[in-house]
Order: C-alpha cells, then sequence, then structure tokens
C-alpha cells in the first residue's frame, strides 16, 4: 500500500469501527430490559397494597428479575386448596397471615410434590384488639385494660371473654354510654380469614390453657372449644377479608371492640398522611388494645415452585423491608431493631408486645371444625 493512502485507510477503518460500536451501544440503550420472571402467588388482602406498591415492585423487577401476580385469598382457604388445584393453576407460592395456617398446608399435604417447597417468614404484625375512646376508658376503669409506656394493654382478657362478651353484658354496667348495646369482639370471618381466626386461637388458648404463655394441647382444646363456639356465635355476620373489615369498623363508629392487625390502623395512619382531619379523628377516636399475652401473625411465605424461592431473598431485602414498615405497619421477621415507634409518633405503639405460641397443626384443625362442622366436643 503506498505510504501516502495509509492514513486515510486507518481513518476509514477507525471510523467504521466507531460506527459499528455506536450502532450497538444505541441499539442496546434502546433495547427492551429482560422480562421478568411472572410468579403467581395467593395471599391475604391486609398484603394487596404493600405487593401493588410502585417501588417494591420496582425493586422486584430490576433487582431480582421478578413481577408477581398476587391474587387475594383468606389464609385458611389457600393452604387447604388442593395439590392438583395449585398445580392446574401453575401457582407458585401462598402467603397466608399465620405460622398455624402454615401448619395447615403442611399437615394436608405432601411437601414433596412441590420441587421448590420452602416456608419461611418475612413479615409479621402481632393481633390486636380495636376500640374506641370511650370504650378504652371504660374497660380502664373495670380494670381490663392498663396503659403503660403510652401503650394500651389487654390485661385480663378472660374476665371480658367469659364475664361480658359470652354473658352478653351491656356497656352500660361498664358505666358508659358509649357504645350502646352488648359488648362484642368482631372480626373478620374466621373461617377463611386469619385475622379473625386468630382471634379465636387467642381466646381458646386463654379459656382452656393452663397457662396462657402455652398453646393449649387437644385435651385442653376439646374442653374449650364448646365456649369459644358460643363466642363465635355471639359475633353475628362477619366480613370476609381483614383489609375490608377494619375499613367497615371504622366507618360504623367503633361501636364494638374489633379484632384485627396492628399493621392495619400504621397503614391507615400513612393513607391519611396529606389528610389532617382524617388523621386527627382516627388519633382520637381509635385505640389499639395489646392483649397480654398476643399472637404474631407470621405471615410465613410458602414457595411451590423453584422459581418463587428467589422471592424470598427478595422480600428480605432491606429496601422492601422498610417500605413494608413505614407503608404498610409491618414488622420485620428478620431484621433486629428495624421497628421504630418513632416513624408512628400519632399513635401509640409497644416494642415488644408480649406473645405466645401459636397452637399446633392438630388443634387448628379441631378449631376449624368447630366452625365449620359445629364439632366442637
Amino acid at each position: 500500500m503506498n505510504r501516502s493512502r495509509r492514513p486515510v485507510f486507518f481513518a476509514i477503518v477507525v471510523a467504521v469501527v466507531a460506527l459499528v460500536v455506536g450502532v450497538l451501544v444505541i441499539r442496546d440503550s434502546t433495547s427492551e430490559p429482560p422480562r421478568a420472571r411472572e410468579l403467581t402467588c395467593l395471599g391475604g388482602s391486609e398484603k394487596s397494597a404493600f405487593m401493588a406498591d410502585s417501588e417494591v415492585r420496582a425493586v422486584l423487577r430490576e433487582d431480582y428479575g421478578i413481577a408477581v401476580r398476587f391474587e387475594e385469598r383468606g389464609s385458611y382457604d389457600m393452604v387447604q386448596i388442593p395439590t392438583e388445584q395449585l398445580r392446574s393453576r401453575a401457582i407458585d407460592c401462598l402467603w397466608p397471615a399465620s405460622a398455624s395456617a402454615r401448619s395447615v398446608f403442611e399437615e394436608s399435604h405432601d411437601t414433596d410434590d412441590f420441587p421448590g417447597y420452602r416456608a419461611e417468614s418475612v413479615l409479621e404484625t402481632p393481633e390486636v384488639i380495636y376500640a374506641g375512646a370511650a370504650a378504652t376508658e371504660a374497660l380502664i376503669r373495670a380494670g381490663l385494660v392498663t396503659r403503660r409506656d403510652d401503650a394500651y394493654y389487654l390485661v385480663d382478657f378472660q374476665r371480658l371473654l367469659l364475664d361480658y362478651v359470652l354473658a352478653r353484658a351491656k356497656w352500660d354496667v361498664l358505666a358508659t354510654d358509649e357504645p350502646a348495646g352488648p359488648i362484642r369482639i368482631t372480626s373478620t370471618d374466621p373461617e377463611s380469614s386469619n385475622s379473625g381466626f386468630t382471634l379465636l386461637q387467642l381466646e381458646l388458648t386463654v379459656i382452656a390453657s393452663g397457662d396462657v404463655y402455652q398453646p393449649p394441647t387437644v385435651e385442653e382444646a376439646r374442653s374449650g372449644l364448646p365456649t369459644v363456639r358460643a363466642l363465635y356465635d355471639a359475633q353475628g355476620l362477619q366480613s370476609a377479608g381483614s383489609d375490608g373489615g377494619f375499613r367497615e369498623w371504622l366507618i360504623q363508629g367503633a361501636s364494638s371492640l374489633y379484632a384485627g392487625y396492628e399493621s392495619q390502623i400504621l397503614q391507615q395512619l400513612v393513607a391519611y398522611h396529606d389528610n389532617a382531619s382524617a388523621t386527627d379523628a382516627l388519633v382520637a377516636n381509635a385505640r389499639m388494645l395489646y392483649p397480654e399475652p398476643t399472637l404474631f401473625n407470621s405471615n410465613p411465605l410458602l414457595t411451590l415452585s423453584e422459581p418463587a424461592r428467589e422471592l424470598i431473598p427478595a422480600l428480605q431485602d432491606p429496601r422492601i423491608q422498610d417500605i413494608a414498615w413505614k407503608r404498610y405497619g409491618f414488622r420485620s421477621a428478620t431484621r433486629l431493631g428495624a421497628v421504630q415507634a418513632a416513624d408512628f409518633p400519632q399513635i401509640p405503639l409497644a416494642a415488644q408486645p408480649r406473645a405466645t405460641t401459636p397452637p399446633r397443626a392438630d388443634v387448628t384443625q379441631l378449631l376449624l371444625a368447630c366452625l365449620r362442622d359445629n364439632r366442637c366436643d
């Protein structure tokens, strides 16, 4: 090659290489990101807003390659779906709200049928009893509730159940005219919804167990089931889902006691963050009573397929755990010290509620049979 033409030749080569590289870079920058693996999960209604959160979905998609199609289903309904139906619907995971629901699943299914089976809690929230302001003051005067460290504790649950609820006593026996009518503890439908079923588990424990910090044995449970059934019958009509049940209680003016999750009122406070009058009304009219002991709803994630296993570490991501607490009121099941009461200064929170242990699967099945088939002997 003529020496005089070499610089021109090299300039052309460099230009061609630069053009090719530029085209590749532009094509790469304008191409769509890799498609996320879609998982179909059934879960309780209390987690619907959390799983629809745009930031949660972005972290799952961009950092873990996961997209979750979340379908609401009652905790005890989902864990009793037959294996064949779970397979035919290609369900990747179940997300009930309690360890008891997990135990029912493992008792009624062969987990070897699910190659990706793993169960781990990533979020939790204690069961609480919601009460109106006047009702709370009446319960304090009766010695049933006490205020300690700026939080309210239901310290004599058994007496409340036996002497007032089961006896169909009215609020005026506690020297209050608000609320009116019988003293009742309402909840969601315990046959399908976990928050309602957890109430019955607590009732069974405080009525039948020789030690409220130990779950009842089968023999103890059998002795207490007729009383729990009577308490259940006294509730009347119940909401199907935890999320809707709490909103109904608020709208109806806290006319009864209501069993639900601690996370529900915290999530409501976040929803009202730009509505000062709604926040003030909520704080003025609603009280959160922690039963002593309470039960923690551990929200275990049950993975049924191999790809779903990746969802467990994804939900344990510190960013997602922070969102779960600060926006939706779920305590972390994996990060010690992640819960700060100062994040919700408007309402008294218990730093570490005293808790008892959920009943075993055999006791849970007895309680379900008592509810669904009235077999309570």
